[in-house]
C-alpha cells in the first residue's frame, strides 16, 4: 500500500514487549514512531513533540490511566488522529467508553493478527491523508478568498475619493461573492464551484451535464436516489482535471499530445472518483465519476469496461457530456460539422444537429442506445432550457435577463452563477467591478 507522507505514530502499552512488537511491524518503512509506558507518559509525548500525530495506539489496561481514558484525552490534541485501543479482556464497557469518549476508529483484542492490523492501519492512514488533503484545499480556498476580501477593502480606499457610492456597491459586491459561497448548499456544489474556478474553461459543463443526466435518468426510470447519484456524477465529473495542464484542457483533441500527456489525461476520471470515494454519500456518485470516459464497446478507460459491466448513471453521464461538449464548448470534428450543417452558416442549431449526428453514429460504439432513444425523446420534446442562450455585452444587459452561465472577470475569478436574474442594482455593481478588473467580452443569458 502506498501513503502519499510520512507519518507520527504513537504506540502506548505499558508492556514494553508490546511496543515492541507494534514498532517491529513498521521497521520498514520511514514512519517516525514514537512509544510511551502509559497514558500520561503518552499525553507529555503528544504535547512535547511539535508535531501533528495521524495514528495513535492505546492498550486498555494500563495503571493510572486507563486507554480509554488516554484516548479521550488524546482527541483533545490531535481531533484528526487515527485512534486505535488494544485489548485483551472482553471489557466491554471499556470498549464502549473508548468509543463514545474517545472515539476511536477500532479495537483490536490481544493477541492480534499482524496482516489484519497493518492493513487497517494503513487503509485508516490513507483516509488521514485525505481529510488533510481536503482540509488543505479548503485553507487554500479561504485563503484566496481573504485575499479577495483585502484587495476590495484597498479597492475601496482608493475610490473613497472620487466616489463613496462605488465603493459602497463594490463592498455589497463582497458580501453577495460571501453569500453565495456560504450558500453552496453541500459538498457537491462546493466540489463543483472550485472545478469552475480553476478552469473557467468548464464553467458552467458541470451543471450542464448534471442537468442533463437529472432528466435522462427519470426518462428511464431510474430510482429517485440513482437519479441524484447521476445527477451528482454529471456535476462532479470533470473533477479529477483539477491541477492537469492548461494544454490538457484546452485541447479540442489529442492530437500532437505525447503518450505521456494521455497517460496523464487518463488518470483523471480515477482522480475524481479519489476525491469523494471517503464521503459515504457521494461514494456511489465517484463510481460513475470514474465510469463516465468507459465506452459501450468496451474500448473506454480507465476499466475497459463494457455494455452493462458500465453503471447506467456513467453511460447517461456519457451522452450528456457529449452532447453538452458539441453544444456549448464547441468541441466537435470538422467532418461531422459538415455533415450537420449541409452548407449553411453556422448557428446553435447546427451545433446541436451535429451533436445528435455525433451520439447516432456513436450508438453501440462509445454510447449506450437506449440511452440515446431515451435522450433523443426528450430532445424532440421539451429539450434542454440551457441549451437556449443569448450573447450580450455588458452595456447589452437589462434587468429581468438570467444568466445561462457562471460569470467571471477576465482573469478567471468567480462572480455570479448561472441561473442568477439580473436587477438594474446588480449591474451597476458589474460596472463598477468592470471599470477595476474587465468582465469577459460577452454575457450568456437565457433566450426567451
Amino acid at each position: 500500500m502506498s501513503l502519499k507522507y510520512k507519518h507520527a505514530l504513537l504506540f502506548v502499552d505499558d508492556e514494553e514487549s508490546i511496543t515492541k512488537s507494534l514498532r517491529r511491524l513498521f521497521r520498514k518503512e520511514q514512519h517516525e514512531i514514537f512509544t510511551a509506558s502509559s497514558g500520561q507518559d503518552g499525553l507529555n509525548v503528544l504535547k512535547d513533540s511539535g508535531k501533528p500525530f495521524s495514528l495513535i495506539i492505546s492498550d486498555q489496561r494500563m495503571p493510572g490511566m486507563s486507554g480509554s481514558e488516554f484516548l479521550e484525552k488524546a482527541k483533545e490534541i490531535f481531533p484528526d488522529a487515527v485512534r486505535i485501543l488494544l485489548t485483551g479482556y472482553s471489557d466491554m464497557n471499556a470498549i464502549v467508553d473508548a468509543v463514545n469518549k474517545g472515539e476511536i476508529h477500532r479495537y483490536f483484542t490481544k493477541p492480534w493478527n499482524d496482516d489484519d492490523l497493518v492493513l487497517h492501519i494503513y487503509q485508516s492512514l490513507q483516509q488521514y491523508e485525505l481529510v488533510v488533503e481536503n482540509r488543505r484545499l479548503l485553507a487554500l480556498t479561504q485563503k484566496q478568498n481573504q485575499k479577495l476580501d483585502e484587495f476590495t477593502k484597498k479597492l475601496e480606499g482608493k475610490v473613497a475619493e472620487r466616489t463613496k457610492e462605488v465603493a459602497e456597491k463594490n463592498e455589497a459586491l463582497s458580501v453577495l461573492n460571501k453569500e453565495l459561497e456560504k450558500n453552496l448548499y453541500n459538498t457537491v456544489r462546493a466540489f463543483s464551484s472550485f472545478v469552475e474556478m480553476l478552469i473557467p474553461s468548464l464553467a458552467g459543463h458541470g451543471r450542464r451535464v448534471g442537468s442533463i443526466a437529472r432528466r435522462v435518468a427519470q426518462e428511464m426510470n431510474l430510482p429517485e436516489e440513482e437519479v441524484t447519484q447521476t445527477e451528482i456524477g454529471g456535476l462532479l465529473h470533470d473533477l479529477g482535471k483539477v491541477g492537469l495542464p492548461s494544454k490538457l484542457l484546452e485541447s479540442k483533441t489529442q492530437e500532437g499530445w505525447t503518450a505521456q500527456e494521455k497517460a496523464v489525461f487518463g488518470r483523471h476520471p480515477e482522480r475524481g472518483q479519489a476525491a469523494v470515494q471517503f464521503i459515504d454519500k457521494l461514494s456511489h456518485a465517484g463510481i460513475l465519476v470514474r465510469c463516465h470516459h468507459e465506452q459501450y464497446d468496451g474500448q473506454g478507460y480507465p476499466d475497459q469496461l463494457s455494455e452493462e459491466e458500465i453503471p447506467l448513471g456513467a453511460r447517461i453521464i456519457t451522452v450528456a457530456d457529449a452532447f453538452d461538449k458539441v453544444v456549448n464548448l464547441k468541441r466537435i470534428d470538422r467532418e461531422t460539422l459538415k455533415k450537420a450543417a449541409k452548407g449553411q452558416t453556422l448557428t446553435q442549431e447546427t451545433f446541436q444537429n451535429a451533436a445528435v449526428l455525433h451520439l447516432k453514429e456513436g450508438a453501440f460504439t462509445r454510447y449506450d442506445p437506449d440511452v440515446i432513444k431515451a435522450f433523443l425523446e426528450i430532445l424532440k420534446g421539451q429539450g434542454f432550457d440551457f441549451g437556449r442562450e443569448k450573447e450580450h455585452p455588458l452595456e447589452g444587459l437589462a434587468a429581468g435577463m438570467v444568466l445561462s452561465r457562471p460569470m467571471h472577470t477576465r482573469s478567471g475569478r468567480f462572480l455570479l452563477s448561472q441561473g442568477t436574474s439580473l436587477t438594474e442594482e446588480l449591474i451597476t455593481k458589474l460596472k463598477a467591478v468592470n471599470n477595476i478588473e474587465p468582465l469577459t467580452e460577452v454575457i450568456h443569458v437565457r433566450a426567451e
